[in-house]
């Protein structure tokens, strides 16, 4: 009786809903009710928008395969509601690879009200590098449009990475080796251990890399012949070990039948079917190492960009770390001493671009992160002469008459050009008015200022250096490379001493290797190195978050990010370190 009674209800509120619809539809059979909102004229709304851009690795370019967010935030300030708002973004440039999120609706903004519109965007694998300019349009019912604005910014083709074989080393003795002669050969009847050395030459990491060493013989016998070695960076060489051990019955000629594989989870610049130089009673060459730098023409890019003229738009670019906040920390070196150089304009040469900001940056960074007692700070003009040798010579400069023996904590950095010598077997720094001509007299050997700071026996030198030794100008996106010294054919070897080696409290931060350039950073107008190094400061390198920056922290990290900013800007750019990893630098 029960179910009869709920059947019938049911029946009964089904016609009843249905014969309310068509009521309302005003039609036989039902139809749904779409309410559209009513446009009215009133009171104007002002429309001011800011914007921002962030892409996955916050390097600001667009890489092949990543994804990315334009977000504008919308708000009216006027007197009346914005209405039936059409948010628009048109590409210039047309890349199937790239895709845009292009059309957004907003039915109304009302007076201080503020509406989030997210923008995605997508690079497909296969993107081209082109430069894409976004034209953002924000149109209003009644005519109350945003004022125009852009976004300009780069995608970057898939950049491979090129896994080769550099060489190998045969070890006969020790543990795990059985040597009928201890010659640094393989013959038949031994095993042997090998050093297989191999190398990323290609301008992308080669990532979660792994090795397989097999032989089609069964009269070779292969031991630990597979294996990970990680992630590969750009130029980046690694080692990994094998056992190998050619029976008796093995009797053939030339190269033994053992070949190698590298393969990377990019599926890309893999190494296939290498056959190793192995062979019977001879010892194999000494590994390759190849010199990797990036190909500069093919990656200079700028880093995205807004552009507008309206006083009622305001953008930034999500990646880009305001450097000159800078977080007070804990520490405080009570007895510590700071010198901090910075030349941007030179009197004969060509300017060193954002050198004398980096001296300035770095002044509160060293006062209010590093804990630094007395700051000096020394830029352009100030750097003149024999500058130098006035203040860190050992014996009357003016440093040796402040530092307290195995008490004070002394810093240094330094911002501008360095100079190589015509035989690239020295590297100075170099005054504000130094002449090429004298480089000797006037410029500061680089061995001469380690020595004299190591002589000065403070309990701990830590130094900071961004120049580059090359012969050629700091760049940047808006500043081209030219060339201040004459270097044909003339590699950069400097004989550099090693005062870390004895000395476990002296440590150094320099910008590049020798014989690459160091950039300048324009959006934060700064060096690269800089950028990072004080990023690193504001706490970015503490890797392993217990509050404190050690100097391998911040090696790392300034490694890292340099070296992968750089690549993809205007070339490849590998900040060196030397010293004691474990020194706290700062402490929050």
């Amino acid at each position: 009786m029960k179910k009869i009674i709920t059947v019938i209800l049911f029946m009964f509120l089904f016609v009843s809903v249905t014969n309310a619809q068509k009521v309302i539809s005003g039609k036989s059979s039902s139809t749904r009710l779409v309410l559209k909102p009513e446009f009215k004229r009133g009171l104007p709304p002002n429309l001011f928008v800011n914007m921002s851009f962030e892409d996955e690795n916050n390097n600001g370019i667009i890489e092949a395969d990543e994804s990315a967010i334009l977000v504008l935030s919308i708000t009216n300030k006027g007197k009346g509601p914005a209405q039936d708002l059409l948010v628009k973004v048109k590409d210039e440039t047309y890349d199937p690879e790239f895709l845009i999120d292009d059309v957004k609706k907003i039915p109304y903004i009302y007076p201080e009200q503020t509406t989030i519109v997210n923008i995605p965007i997508k690079a497909g694998f296969n993107i081209k590098s082109a430069e894409h300019k976004l034209e953002i349009s924000v149109s209003e019912y009644y005519g109350y449009d945003m004022d125009p604005a852009f976004l300009i910014l780069n995608t970057l083709k898939f950049q491979e990475p090129n896994l080769v074989f550099s060489g190998l080393e045969v070890i006969d003795i020790g543990e795990g080796t059985g040597a009928i002669v201890e010659d640094g050969q393989l013959q038949a009847g031994e095993q042997v251990k090998v050093k297989l050395v191999v190398q990323n030459i290609g301008q992308n990491v080669a990532k979660n890399t792994k090795y397989y060493v097999r032989s089609n013989d069964n009269n070779i016998y292969i031991m630990d012949g597979s294996g990970t070695l990680g992630d590969l960076d750009i130029g980046e060489v690694k080692e990994f070990w094998i056992s190998i051990s050619p029976n008796k019955r093995f009797n053939k000629k030339g190269k033994l039948p053992v070949f190698l594989d590298l393969v990377n989870d990019y599926n890309r610049g893999n190494l296939k079917n290498k056959q190793l130089p192995i062979v019977l009673d001879q010892k194999p060459p000494k590994p390759e190492i190849v010199e990797v730098k990036a190909d500069i023409e093919s990656l200079q890019k700028q880093v995205a960009r807004f552009e507008y003229t309206s006083n009622r738009i305001t953008a930034n670019v999500g990646n880009v770390i305001d450097i000159r906040q800078v977080p007070p920390s804990k520490t405080h070196r009570s007895n510590s001493i700071a010198v901090i150089i910075g030349i941007e304009k030179y009197k004969y040469f060509v300017p060193a671009p954002y050198a004398s900001n980096d001296a300035v940056i770095l002044k509160d960074y060293f006062k209010n992160v590093l804990g630094v007692n007395q700051v000096y700070i020394y830029t352009n003009e100030d750097v003149t002469g024999f500058f130098f040798e006035n203040v860190f010579n050992p014996d009357y400069g003016e440093l040796q008459k402040a530092i307290v023996k195995n008490k004070t904590d002394l810093f240094v950095f330094y911002s501008g050009h360095g100079m190589p010598s015509k035989d690239g077997k020295k590297v100075y720094l170099f005054p504000y008015d130094g002449r090429i001509e004298a480089l000797e007299t006037q410029g500061y050997d680089l061995n001469k200022f380690y020595k004299n700071l190591d002589q000065l026996e403070a309990r701990s030198i830590t130094i900071f250096i961004d120049a580059c030794f090359s012969g050629v100008s700091r760049a940047s996106e808006n500043y081209n490379v030219k060339n201040l010294v004459t270097m044909k054919g003339i590699s950069i070897e400097p004989k550099v001493i090693h005062p870390w080696e004895n000395n476990s409290d002296f440590t150094v931060f320099s910008s590049s290797s020798f014989d690459e350039t160091s950039l300048g950073f324009d959006a934060s107008e700064t060096g690269l190195f800089t950028y990072f190094l004080c990023a690193g400061l504001q706490g970015k390198a503490d890797n392993n978050n217990d509050k404190k920056i050690t100097s391998g922290e911040l090696k790392d990290y300034i490694i890292r990010k340099v070296k992968e900013t750089s690549a993809k800007i205007h070339g490849l750019q590998t900040p060196m370190f030397y010293g004691n990893e474990n020194i706290i630098l700062g402490e929050y």
